[in-house]
């Protein structure tokens, strides 16, 4: 191994040693910085630091902290260091920060909100806080009844704490009661302007002549007229007498209120003006006495000037805002409108599909829920661009799963050997190379052997290969495309010839495989595909929803088990 080779596992596997899984871009951004002579190699490391990378997280916990150990000692400190991956709070006191988890239940909750909500609850935990879920529910044209229950269900999985719950849907009076205050002091109006009308004032930087014409008292008489239905969607709202000449647009005589017709998930048509929501969420905040928010950047500063205006105009303390950058997947949609739409238009087979970053996709695939607070202690949280590859998602749920999943042979695109001289027998393999507590299973050997297409390289005549676990082969002659003769050769292992997996008294198995749902900003046509191939009898005892490794291939999980068991790949 060259010097550089070196370098390249030394600073993985400290890496992984510090925080769980090497991180390729945190690993070549501290050898740019200790290693200057190494800089003008940059392209060539970076593709050499992939492969060990990936090398360094395929071992156990227990390998990454005797190599450190062993190798690394004076590099390393006893104790693994413990990352600031949290901001510090501002006017934040122990015992009295409360923060909030704010879904609008109008998707299924995906990858990023789920990031957020570990957030949030890590955050309550540091300054022994509470949490509260809030449904931001007050817009009834696209809230479901499914997916209130699909939030809760994922924070519930994801085993983070609520302290109480509220509906902001429950609280209408209270919009009302907040809007006629408003408008009784002047700082709200009715206004009758169309919607084409409006957008051209608020760009003008011009206020509409119900701002400059409508008294108090008209003001209040057409809002009592909105709340008894006497217009209908569109014809009326209520704004916020702002600032027409901000460079803020937010702040033009903003929305407050709207006419909505459609009958909603939870309150149906009992109401018939519906708060946006930037008038609502100041409102809730202060209901239940929320401290600080945490939101992404793409939230905007705009918004939330306004909310402060809002609250101003209110008389209500805003909270503490504090922003951090929105989480990204490589390769996968992660916001909700995109996702709605790739699921609407068939693109994809549903909020499930095994491409998508959903909590449903996500947990059907077979993704851990406690690989999520890990992100979050892995790339910290920060106002820079954040871009979460599938590697380190799988890299992580790897090692919370490996350490209790069964291996098992499986070879795709079957070859068959039959064997000249075979030995009919039986063999026990252990169920997992480290955790005896698995036990072993009892494979029945007889006179055929199904090795995988992908070494079909290997498979030549008069060549030898090691059947692993099991002895070693010579393949006599080519019978057809996928059929051989072989002949058992010896049984001792012989360290200069080929190990590869093999199959006896085989079970069918599909395997639906999902790649990346985008590949240079365009839909993967062929990302999702489906394996055949045989596996092992051992399923068939297996329980439905059991991660496995079919060893070189990779970590699957079991959904039918019949006369052909169908699994789906979670990753490698």
């Amino acid at each position: 191994m060259s010097d550089v080779d070196d370098i390249l596992f030394k600073e993985s596997l400290i890496n992984a040693y510090k925080y769980g899984t090497a991180d390729k871009n945190i690993v070549l951004k501290k050898i740019m910085a200790n290693y200057p002579n190494l800089r003008s190699k940059v392209k060539e490391l970076a593709q050499k630091l992939e492969k060990v990378v990936k090398e360094v997280n395929s071992l156990t916990t227990e390998e990454v902290d005797r190599i450190a150990h062993q190798k690394y000692a004076e590099e390393i400190k006893e104790e693994k260091k413990e990352r600031e991956v949290l901001p510090d709070l501002p006017f934040a006191e122990e015992g009295k920060v409360k923060v909030r988890y704010p879904p609008e239940p109008s998707k299924h909750p995906h990858v990023g909100q789920m990031l957020s909500f570990c957030i949030n609850d890590m955050l309550a935990e540091k300054y022994k806080g509470k949490r509260v879920l809030r449904f931001d529910d007050t817009n009834p044209e696209k809230v479901r009844a499914e997916y209130y229950d699909s939030f809760r269900e994922v924070i519930h999985w994801m085993n983070l704490k609520i302290d109480e719950e509220s509906l902001a849907s429950d609280y209408m009076e209270v919009y009302y009661e907040k809007a006629l205050d408003l408008i009784k002091n002047n700082y709200a109006f009715v206004c009758l302007c169309s919607r084409e009308e409006v957008t051209k004032l608020r760009s003008e930087k011009k206020p509409c002549s119900c701002n400059l014409e409508h008294s108090v008292e008209k003001n209040t008489e057409l809002f009592e007229k909105m709340n008894a239905g006497n217009f209908s969607a569109g014809e009326a709202v209520v704004r916020l007498k702002g600032d027409m000449k901000a460079e803020n647009a937010a702040l033009r005589d903003p929305i407050l209120l709207r006419i909505s017709e459609h009958e909603h998930a939870i309150q149906g048509d009992k109401y018939h003006i519906w708060p946006m929501y930037d008038f609502e969420s100041p409102i809730m905040e202060n209901i239940t006495g929320v401290t600080h928010i945490l939101r992404s950047i793409e939230f905007g500063k705009m918004r939330e000037e306004l909310q402060s205006l809002v609250s101003e105009k209110l008389g209500i303390t805003p909270p503490h805002f504090l922003e951090y950058s929105r989480f990204k997947v490589i390769g996968a949609p992660t916001q909700g409108r995109i996702i709605r739409e790739l699921v609407e238009e068939k693109i994809v087979t549903g909020w499930d599909d095994y491409r998508l970053v959903t909590y449903q996709a996500l947990k059907r695939r077979g993704i851990q829920p406690e690989v999520f607070p890990k992100i979050i202690e892995r790339v910290g949280v920060t106002k820079s661009s954040t871009s979460i590859d599938w590697s380190l998602i799988f890299s992580i749920n790897r090692k919370i799963i490996e350490p209790k999943v069964k291996h098992l042979y499986f070879v795709d695109n079957p070859i068959k050997i039959d064997i000249i001289n075979p030995e009919l027998k039986k063999i026990k393999i252990p169920l997992h190379p480290y955790n005896k507590e698995l036990g072993e299973r009892t494979i029945e050997i007889n006179d055929v052997l199904y090795l995988s297409g992908t070494d079909q390289d290997l498979i030549k005549e008069n060549s030898i290969i090691r059947m692993k676990d099991l002895y070693n082969i010579k393949i006599v002659k080519k019978q057809s495309a996928d059929t051989f003769s072989a002949e058992i050769h010896s049984q001792e292992i012989l360290t200069d010839i080929p190990k590869i997996q093999w199959v006896s008294d085989p079970i069918e198995v599909e395997i639906e495989k999902a790649e990346m749902l985008y590949l240079n900003n365009r839909i993967n046509k062929d990302s999702l595909r489906k394996v055949q191939g045989y596996g092992e009898k051992k399923l068939q005892e297996l329980q439905i929803g059991e991660i496995i490794q079919f060893e070189r291939f990779g970590y699957t999980k079991i959904n039918n088990i019949a006369e052909k068991v169908q699994m789906n790949y979670i990753h490698g």
